[in-house]
């Protein structure tokens, strides 16, 4: 029987090691190519984590909902009451006393800009819980927060014999409103004299000149119903609602 020589069963296993290493290198080199690719590695090319708010723009409105806030600049109080119902937007604000602003509009996607009849503006938009914004009354601009309220919080309010008051009702109970009288001081303007003031000429000319006083503090509040008082006359007020409007 044949037996191999022992220096060629060394030579034979010699041989072998040397294909497994160059299998081996083989593989390795083959590894890291595909590495270098790019093709197969997720360290690669990272990609940010999606965001869970969106920076486009502003959140859509609920289809009916009542906004309300107390804002205050240059020592001056205001509080903010906004009825959204659908696209359209109603909006009051006042400061308790003698000042007062209505807004009638629309809202677009989620944003507000409206330009009262006295010249008074509302700019703000929906974050997808509060309404923010800014309102410039008389020179003044107030920034301001409006939390989601529910009835019988809202805004009311009501006309007897030319005077018209109105009311914001805090969720508290607590009310701000002002009462104006129609007509002014001053002589009435033409649409075309009004166009031609100024900021500043409207605003003493027209816009302060109206008659406002402090509307009755005394309101009740029965199943959404306010009731009050006009001049010593008790009177009933309507809920306004986004798609209130008057002159």
């Amino acid at each position: 029987m044949y037996r191999p020589h022992r220096r060629h069963i060394m030579i034979t296993m010699r041989r072998h090691l040397r294909t497994l290493l160059v299998g081996l290198s083989a593989l390795t080199a083959l590894a890291t190519l595909s590495a270098c690719s790019g093709g197969s590695s997720s360290q690669s090319s990272p990609t940010a984590a999606p965001s869970s708010t969106t920076a486009s723009g502003p959140a859509p409105f609920p289809a009916s909902a009542r906004y309300m806030a107390d804002a205050e600049a240059d020592g001056k109080k205001m509080t903010i009451g906004i009825s959204v119902d659908g696209d359209s937007i109603a909006a009051y604000a006042c400061n308790g006393v003698d000042d007062e602003a209505w807004f009638f509009g629309e809202q677009s996607d989620g944003s507000v800009d409206i330009t009262s009849r006295f010249r008074d503006t509302l700019n703000a938009s929906f974050d997808g819980t509060d309404v923010t914004g800014d309102l410039t009354m008389n020179g003044v601009t107030y920034d301001f927060r409006a939390a989601a309220v529910s009835a019988p919080a809202g805004m009311y309010t009501a006309a007897l014999d030319g005077t018209r008051a109105s009311w914001i009702v805090r969720p508290d109970g607590s009310v701000t409103g002002v009462q104006f009288t129609a007509g002014s001081t001053g002589r009435d303007f033409e649409q075309a004299e009004l166009q031609q003031l100024n900021a500043a000429q409207f605003q003493t000319q027209v816009r302060n000149k109206r008659i406002l006083q402090q509307a009755n503090q005394s309101v009740k509040l029965t199943n959404g119903t306010l009731t009050s008082a006009i001049n010593g006359r008790t009177v009933t007020a309507d809920l306004v609602v986004g798609t209130t409007r008057f002159g």
